[in-house]
């Protein structure tokens, strides 16, 4: 994998947990419209799609940080060799 596809990938996963945060936000303050079961779990994954979000971060920041040849090592299965840029 090259390096700019991990931060495009790590930017689309990003946009996930933010889509589902905000999500479960709107779903637990409006318990008339959605009910109230889904109200409280909605409120029940609030903190995990927060931990999701910040792991997500320090993710996207590592690999940003981390030069493009450590990334495709990484990426490459043993014997297998490097993709090409084509």
């Amino acid at each position: 994998m090259k390096k700019h596809d991990a931060i495009e990938e790590m930017d689309r996963i990003g946009e996930r947990i933010n889509g589902l945060h905000a999500s479960a936000w709107n779903t637990a303050l409006h318990p008339t419209q959605y009910g109230w079961a889904n109200s409280l779990v909605s409120a029940a994954t609030i903190p995990v799609l927060s931990f999701a979000s910040i792991g997500q971060m320090v993710g996207a920041a590592v690999v940003r940080q981390v030069p493009p040849d450590v990334i495709e090592k990484l990426t490459t299965m043993p014997g297998e060799p490097p993709k090409s840029d084509t």
